[in-house]
């Protein structure tokens, strides 16, 4: 018996009788068991249907190709040299060592330790000074490959690794000159002030240099007193070298105001002066010695050497051997010699009828000889007991035209005067200067407030 098919399985069967036997009898297989599939999942008592299944569309076959190709392998190294320097800045605190600087720096070299230990330029890294800074750069495993400091005199060092070898030089850097202005007030002590307001040593000392002629720096400061300075100073990398010269200060002493200028003469030289145009500066400061006592003066004694009485003409400073001497004006040296008496001694020649003599020196400054320029403060030699003594001390004689007077009772010359022609250049800066004073000392005043 024929079976009947539904009109679209008819219509396929007709399809597949222009195929081989074998390919038709397959695909009505296939079909037979899809209807059969269908037919098993139909509740009872619905009418039965039929369903044939077409693919769409022709039938085509992907074609895929494999492309091949050879990939070079990175070469992996584990040399030091081939890893990206490190750079590090590490700022001086006060106690640190080199050691201690290079271990917060995460360095772990212990060659260039060695090295620095043992070479004479390296070792200069083991004066360290607090606020500077320290930089080097190193590689992954913490071996330096360069390490560079200056130094307080403005000295670089320089340490460079090139392979398995270190090298060290040194030489001045080259700095830029800034100017800087500061100011404090007195809570507790100058000292103190200066140290809150960042100010530099050196420049303290020339504040206190400046003005010791007009203010008692050791018992009439007090509480309230008021200063402003501006300074130059040699800077690196914005770092500071070493401060220069003070171009002008003032200093408000219970109510006073004191103020004071640097003037150039034009020939390289200069001086200070009150922002009226009067000399600051004492034609000789009264002491050659800072620190001493007065163990002899002018007048008739007994000499301890030759046992007589006999008129002493000059007056003994007592002080250890080696403390430094200066002179006490500007002026230029006559005799810088040694004999029986005076032992080492030098005498210098001053503007007009002044000369002034200084006796039993345990030595010259370097670079001393006759005929040279001094300036006033300027160290010419050091205490010391050469010739005709019996301890150390320092002689000093003051002459007015060759004659040996009382350094400690004779009125002093003052300080140079400026001419008209100086005077007229003078008064402009100097009005400069005390705007910027003015200025300093309200920023402070508003910095505190």
């Amino acid at each position: 018996m024929t079976p009947i098919l539904p009109q679209s399985a008819a219509s396929h069967a007709r399809d597949l009788s222009s195929v081989s036997r074998p390919r038709r009898f397959a695909a009505w297989q296939r079909q037979h068991l899809q209807w059969l599939a269908a037919a098993l999942i139909l509740p009872l008592g619905m009418t039965l249907t039929a369903y044939g299944v077409v693919e769409f569309g022709p039938q085509t076959q992907a074609n895929v190709s494999v492309v091949s190709e050879t990939l070079a392998t990175p070469v992996l190294s584990t040399q030091a040299e081939t890893i990206s320097p490190r750079s590090h800045l590490e700022v001086i605190r006060s106690g640190d060592t080199i050691g201690r600087v290079l271990a917060r720096m995460g360095v772990v070299d212990s060659q260039l330790q060695q090295f620095i230990k043992s070479d004479e330029t390296a070792r200069k890294l083991f004066e360290l000074s607090p606020g500077r800074i320290l930089h080097a750069s190193s590689n992954a495993v913490g071996d330096v490959s360069q390490l560079s400091y200056v130094t307080n005199n403005g000295e670089e060092v320089q340490i460079v690794r090139e392979g398995n070898y270190l090298s060290a030089s040194s030489g001045p850097v080259s700095t830029q000159t800034q100017t800087v202005m500061k100011s404090g007030r007195i809570n507790s002590s100058f000292f103190a002030a200066t140290d809150a307001a960042d100010i530099p040593d050196a420049i303290t000392q020339q504040l206190i240099d400046l003005f010791a002629s007009r203010v008692d720096f050791h018992h009439t400061l007090q509480k309230g007193d008021q200063f402003s300075v501006i300074y130059e100073t040699e800077v690196h990398q914005g770092s500071m070298i070493k401060p220069g010269r003070i171009i002008a200060a003032q200093f408000i002493n219970k109510g006073n105001v004191h103020e004071a200028m640097w003037f150039a003469d034009g020939k390289g030289g200069g001086d200070y002066y009150a922002l009226d145009g009067s000399s600051l500066k004492q034609g000789f400061i009264s002491t050659p010695v800072k620190f001493s006592r007065i163990s002899s003066g002018f007048a008739m004694r007994f000499h301890p050497v030759l046992f007589t009485w006999k008129q002493h003409r000059g007056v003994d400073y007592a002080a250890p051997t080696g403390t430094e001497v200066q002179a006490t004006a500007d002026g230029v040296i006559t005799r810088l010699a040694t004999d029986a008496g005076y032992g080492n001694f030098i005498e210098i020649k001053h503007d007009g009828k002044y000369s002034t003599l200084y006796a039993h020196l345990s030595a010259f400054a370097k670079g001393l000889k006759e005929g040279q320029t001094v300036s006033q403060g300027q160290v010419i030699g050091a205490v010391g007991q050469t010739g005709r003594v019996t301890g150390p001390h320092l002689h000093y004689e003051f002459k007015i035209n060759g004659e040996q007077v009382d350094p400690l009772t004779v009125a002093l010359p003052q300080g140079k005067k400026l001419s008209v022609p100086e005077l007229q250049a003078f008064a402009p800066l100097a009005r400069s200067m005390k705007r910027q004073l003015s200025l300093a000392g309200q920023v402070e005043l508003a910095q505190l407030e």
